[in-house]
């Protein structure tokens, strides 16, 4: 998961970050906890988080699939080498 991009989005929503945590059910502190990756977000939590910052389908893919994306990236530039 990218939280850096994640958390880059929270920033220019400037929706305050209470706010956020409180649309989505959970404490502001909960919250940080999870941007951290102190702890993990609930797909529900993420779902309500995505709705909230209006992520484009392209951003829901750079943040919880850029793990996968690069390994994919990582993997077609092998190919192209060899």
């Amino acid at each position: 998961m990218n939280l850096s991009y994640l958390n880059d989005r929270i920033i220019l929503s400037r929706i305050p970050i209470t706010a956020i945590a409180d649309k989505m059910g959970i404490s502001r502190q909960s919250l940080y906890l999870k941007m951290k990756g102190i702890r993990e977000f609930k797909s529900s939590e993420l779902y309500k988080l995505c709705d909230i910052l209006r992520l484009t389908d392209e951003e829901k893919t750079l943040v919880f699939f850029a793990d996968r994306v690069d390994e994919t990236a990582t993997h077609n530039t092998h190919e192209i080498k060899a």
